[in-house]
């Protein structure tokens, strides 16, 4: 039995592939090897509603099924734009063929007046290759700032589409940190940020569900400050600070200096959190620490930060080992370098570097500081001491800013996909739902309160 399915694929997409997979399924295995797949209106590239040739079509079907079991051979299939004589015209270019597939009523109709026996595909995936191509200009339009290419606005727009219509359905709200993929940021997210300020905008938000594309300990806060909402994260993504401490070690530290307050970064578990007299931001832990009493008061867990804050504060801080392993990577050298190379150039690097970086640059900071910086100054140059998302974020936000030297990765925020976010809409697993102790997430939420209370 041979088969014939004819579409333009323009483009191949997620609904096409189900329909193949349909017809497969109605198919013996002896009979696989006989799917002819017609590539419609072959002829057309470059329009509007035409944008990819017969080769470039090809290409898309070619690729999408090479992983697959599917064996299928592809013909150009030209329009005539008559319907009278275009089932002859068909038998003309494919001449023996037994059945055809289709979701098209116009084309089954046809097909049946000649007497073939057509095959209705079911509509299972409800999505158009025009929906996908505007889509893909969307995205385009936001993405080619960092060198994304139309092909993979192309390929990434069934999975946004899809997410940002099920997030819609299920009233939930798509939170991405500043080190998140393009993708995330700019593709499904409604909000972009650091981890307090989302975990913030989470609480004054109406949507009863939060996906938090953010390495774990984000997602925690974000439940301690919206106990009663679903909170979910794509993966389970680490974090080398906040990893390096425990909650058992703040009760050590305790032990070891009474009556001294612990003052910890937010950048830790809820745990830590839960142990701990107040919690501070990159952004107000200086007025946190001054805003105490005590001369002496423990600061956990970045031993970097603590030592650019001890510069700025005549309170004695006890240090935990702490780093983070993107910023702990920078030298002095490299900065250095940058200013010999760019003269003007305005340099921003963030609270967990070295000293003898922080020491060297223009601004020290948070990712919402240096790109407030960014917009609010003149210069042409900036160097980005920090995680490459927020490079990418200046290039998409502010086109016109030239970004020099180079940045550094975090293994674990780049940990999160498209298709783990579609997962939690769909079919979450048991692992991506951030779930607390009620004991531990009240005794974390007075330590953030309290931050909040000072930091007013």
């Amino acid at each position: 039995m041979k088969v014939l399915f004819i579409g333009r694929f323009q483009p191949f997409h997620l609904g096409h592939l189900d329909a193949l997979k349909q017809i497969t399924d109605n198919l013996s295995t002896s009979s696989r090897q006989a799917i002819i797949i017609g590539i419609g209106s072959s002829q057309y590239s470059k329009t509007k509603e035409n944008p990819y040739s017969f080769d470039e079509r090809k290409k898309m079907i070619d690729e999408a099924l090479q992983n697959t079991d599917i064996d299928y051979q592809i013909v150009a299939i030209p329009d005539i734009h008559n319907e009278t004589h275009w089932v002859e015209h068909v038998e003309m270019i494919v001449p023996d063929f037994d059945v055809v597939y289709t979701g098209n009523s116009l084309v089954q109709e046809l097909f049946e007046k000649k007497g073939y026996t057509v095959k209705e595909i079911k509509i299972k995936i409800n999505i158009t290759g025009t929906k996908i191509r505007q889509e893909a200009e969307r995205l385009y339009e936001k993405l080619k700032h960092t060198r994304r290419t139309f092909s993979y606005c192309l390929s990434i727009a069934p999975l946004t589409l899809e997410i940002n219509k099920l997030k819609k359905e299920q009233n939930a709200i798509i939170l991405a940190h500043s080190y998140q993929t393009t993708d995330i940021m700019y593709g499904v997210a409604d909000f972009i940020g650091d981890s307090y300020g989302l975990a913030k905008i989470a609480s004054q938000h109406d949507a009863q569900k939060i996906i938090f594309c953010s390495v774990h300990f984000m997602g925690e806060t974000a439940k301690i400050l919206n106990p009663k909402k679903e909170v979910l994260v794509p993966a389970i993504a680490g974090c080398s600070l906040a990893e390096s401490i425990s909650a058992e070690d703040v009760r050590n530290l305790k032990t070891k200096y009474p009556g001294i307050p612990v003052v910890t970064y937010v950048n830790t578990s809820a745990e830590v959190k839960a142990e701990s007299d107040i919690c501070c931001t990159s952004s107000n832990a200086l007025k946190i620490i001054e805003s105490l009493p005590n001369d002496e008061v423990i600061f956990i867990p970045d031993k970097l930060m603590g030592q650019n804050l001890q510069k700025k504060t005549k309170k004695k801080l006890i240090l935990w080992n702490g780093t983070c392993i993107v910023h702990e990577q920078f030298d002095r050298q490299a900065v250095d370098n940058i200013r010999a190379q760019f003269p003007g150039v305005k340099i921003l690097a963030h609270y967990e570097c070295t000293s003898s970086v922080t020491d060297a640059v223009d601004m020290v900071g948070s990712t919402g500081d240096m790109l407030t910086y960014i917009k609010e100054n003149p210069a042409e140059h900036y160097m980005l001491i920090t995680e490459c998302g927020i490079t990418e974020r200046v290039q998409t936000e502010f086109p016109d800013k030239h970004i020099v030297g180079s940045c550094q990765l975090c293994p674990y925020m780049k940990q999160i996909k498209l298709e783990d976010v579609l997962v939690t809409l769909k079919n979450p697993k048991e692992e991506q739902i951030i779930k607390l102790d009620k004991d531990i997430l009240e005794k974390a939420k007075l330590s953030l309160d309290r931050m909040m209370e000072i930091s007013k």
